[in-house]
């Protein structure tokens, strides 16, 4: 085994590599969309509401290369894009309803790509495995900066936008950007896990 097969960075790299090749041999059989575009509807539900340029930070895809694929995925239906409220320059993107479906069939595919993965350890080592996965991300998450332009979270974005200070001093109450029974889905569910 070579020096490099051994260091970690190498071998969490190659282990995606690989993982990302066998999801893609079964999406080809069940899904509508490429491997690509299911790797934004999984971070784009984590992270609803965020910019094209935040998206692409997150990504490490080009933002030109980013654009190609959004546009494919609005015009079938899987994205919207709104005006930021407080910035009409910013574009706001967020997965539809329609997008809901194949994303749980993307996460079955992920979870039969995982069990092969994982043959031959034992359900605690599974467990113990993933724990340990989520140790170092956190670990790396502590010191690796976050994007600026980052998502406020829907419960305080609701709690800014209930009570807002008119220039006369008055308080009134405006309902949130992404009240009930606009276009845009509220999937919080979808989030990886």
């Amino acid at each position: 085994m070579t020096d490099s097969a051994q260091r970690f960075g190498f071998l969490v790299a190659d282990i995606q590599r690989l993982f990302g090749r066998r999801f893609e041999q079964f999406a080809q059989r069940t899904l509508p969309m490429t491997r690509a575009q299911c790797r934004v509807l999984a971070y784009l539900s984590a992270n609803r509401g965020v910019s094209q340029a935040v998206l692409a930070d997150i990504l490490e895809t080009p933002q030109q290369t980013l654009a190609r694929i959004l546009e494919r995925m609005e015009e079938a239906g899987w994205v919207r894009r709104r005006l930021d409220a407080r910035d009409p320059r910013i574009e706001r993107l967020f997965v539809t309803r329609a997008a809901a479906a194949q994303l749980q069939i993307a996460r079955k595919l992920s979870d039969d790509v995982r069990d092969e993965a994982l043959h031959g350890l034992t359900a605690f080592e599974a467990v113990q495995l993933t724990q340990l996965l989520q140790k170092v991300r956190r670990n790396l998450s502590n010191v690796v900066p976050t994007p600026l332009d980052t998502v406020v979270p829907a419960v305080l974005r609701r709690e800014s936008h209930d009570h807002v200070l008119c220039a006369n001093g008055a308080d009134r109450t405006t309902p949130p950007a992404d009240a009930p029974g606009d276009d845009l889905s509220d999937i919080s569910d979808l989030r990886p896990q």
